[in-house]
């Protein structure tokens, strides 16, 4: 105990830094704990967006271009995590560590720094992205069909860095409401945009490519039209934020004039704050999102050229990817929402209620990510065709079924990665994370090069990244908090839920499966595996009546827990 003591003591005085800022935006005011209901529906809302647009892309474009799609995303990516992917968390801890003193005039500061920094590197980050788009897609991709995808997400970077600098502001500033609105904004904004853009390219594309026989051409302006939407949609929710930030000012210059503080930052120094406290997100943003533009760039190198490569990477990003990261959004959901009052906890000097929401974290993440994979498992051959309309069907499903393991240590890492930042231990998550990295690497370049295996074995890849980061995670966080896990609540209940619910699902889709369409089959399965998993975990109390009260939506639950007298 006297070293768990000493563990959250030490956090105490390192979350009293400026660099950390211990205090989370929404703590100001408390303005994020009765907003939390409307945030996490935003949340909810905008990743299912992001989820199920993808499949009417998938539909309209083929496996081809979803792989110039996927191919383009992950260059912004790799240019956006360079260029403007810290600015959202640099700017809400330097500004909430400042208005949380009064000091409004630094605040002011400290907002000005950080958005001409953003500024200035999204500009150069989407000149890069567009003058290097020839050669990126023809000699790292080895597809360049895709240049014209890439060139039209190019302006994305810039939009996207002013956007995490405006929603860093509105945190810093102690909401979150902006954040979640222009968020859901941007996904809906995207989502309808789509349909128009990409029938409209694809078939400019068609014509395009009759002309030249490319008949490649269609699916790769098709994606290009889908690039298009994502561009406008993030330029709509900055133009929203923007809107919402004017409206702030007023408000804003009544606090500068209530500034007492004597103190003026320059802007050196704030500028030597902002590059130290953005150098760790960066390398952390790349270790933890770098796995899948490095994944691409070695399957595309190392695989023979061609087309069967590229509708490969097409199924695995535009089908697999895609299903697969709806355990993971709805673990980072749950996770991220109990990250504040972790952290109030450690800068409170409350080690058990900390060892409480850290083994909550774990438990929510295995709850929602465990009955997931196994239904995916079962009802690959059914619920993939069900879902999609081009492109093979088959790899899909089979990458959906070996994928299920990945899909639980996913959700796993993701709480793994919560907690450590709930604990302030960014220094052990990108430790973690980059040793996790490494070994991905070696692994992957095996399983392709030296077993010959195909797509099957990025899955395989991805399963032991997310399984060692798990591992070395946990250790981390073993050695900061220190305490007893109760495993049988944390993994027996909701294995023993999930392999009754997959019992029963299987049975189900084996004796149904000729008597109904493969969409309803996956559908009745999916609302009777849903309804016996949470009676079952319920019934077992998998979750405590205090743990329930503690999560967003976890009222619903509760109200059936005791409408069925198990709780």
């Amino acid at each position: 105990m006297r070293g768990n003591t000493g563990a959250i003591q030490r956090n105490r005085k390192s979350g009293q830094r400026e660099r950390i800022s211990s205090r989370r935006p929404e703590q100001h005011g408390g303005r994020g704990h009765r907003g939390n209901g409307l945030l996490t529906g935003l949340a909810f809302l905008a990743g299912v967006l992001a989820v199920w647009k993808r499949i009417p892309l998938t539909n309209l474009i083929g496996d081809n271009g979803n792989a110039y799609f996927g191919m383009a995303y992950d260059t912004w990516m790799f240019f956006f995590l360079l260029c403007g992917f810290c600015m959202q968390t640099v700017a809400a801890r330097l500004m909430a560590a400042r208005s949380a003193k009064g000091r409004y005039r630094n605040t002011r500061r400290v907002w000005n720094a950080a958005l001409l920094y953003a500024a200035v590197l999204g500009i150069a980050g989407s000149a890069a992205m567009l003058l290097s788009a020839g050669v990126l897609s023809s000699g790292l991709f080895r597809a360049g069909t895709a240049a014209v995808v890439i060139r039209c997400m190019a302006p994305a970077v810039f939009v996207a860095s002013l956007l995490g600098a405006l929603r860093g502001y509105f945190q810093g500033m102690g909401s979150m409401v902006p954040t979640a609105l222009s968020r859901f904004v941007e996904e809906l904004a995207g989502f309808l945009l789509m349909f128009a853009l990409v029938s409209g390219m694809g078939g400019y594309g068609k014509k395009v490519g009759a002309l030249l026989l490319q008949p490649d051409y269609e699916q790769a302006f098709g994606a290009a039209g889908a690039a298009l939407a994502f561009l406008l949609g993030s330029l709509i929710s900055l133009l929203l934020l923007a809107v919402l930030y004017f409206l702030f000012q007023g408000s804003f210059r009544r606090r500068e004039r209530k500034d007492t503080g004597k103190e003026t930052e320059s802007y050196r120094r704030i500028g030597r704050l902002i590059a130290g406290a953005a150098l760790p997100v960066i390398l952390t943003g790349f270790v933890m999102q770098g796995s899948f533009i490095l994944d691409q760039v070695l399957f595309l190198q190392i695989m023979p050229s061609g087309a069967a490569a590229v509708a490969q990477w097409g199924i695995y990003t535009g089908k697999y990817r895609i299903l697969s990261g709806i355990p993971a959004m709805l673990a980072t959901a749950v996770c991220t929402g109990l990250i504040p009052s972790l952290q109030a906890s450690v800068t409170g000097m409350n080690p058990g209620r900390a060892k409480e929401k850290a083994f909550l974290m774990l438990k929510l993440a295995l709850a929602v990510s465990l009955p997931l994979a196994v239904y995916f498992a079962i009802t690959a051959d059914n619920l993939v065709p069900a879902l999609f309309t081009a492109g093979d069907m088959e790899t899909a499903a089979g990458l959906l079924r070996i994928g299920s393991v990945a899909i639980v240590l996913q959700a796993l890492a993701i709480a793994v990665a919560c907690i450590l930042q709930g604990l302030e231990r960014e220094r052990l998550l990108f430790g973690s994370a980059g040793i996790s990295l490494i070994v991905h690497i070696i692994l992957l370049y095996f399983l392709l090069h030296g077993s010959g295996m195909g797509i099957e074995g990025v899955v395989y890849a991805v399963a032991g990244l997310y399984g060692v980061f798990v591992i070395l995670g946990l250790v981390c966080v073993f050695r900061t908090i220190s305490w007893r896990t109760d495993w049988g609540r944390l993994i027996g209940i909701p294995v023993i839920s999930s392999v009754v619910m997959g019992l029963i699902v299987y049975l189900m889709n084996r004796f149904l499966a000729a008597v109904m369409s493969v969409g309803l089959l996956c559908l009745l399965c999916f609302a009777a595996g849903l309804i016996i998993y949470v009676l079952l975990m319920l019934s077992m109390r998998a979750l405590t009546q205090r743990e329930l009260k503690s999560i967003s939506g976890g009222g619903l639950f509760l109200a059936v827990g005791r409408l069925f007298k198990f709780l």
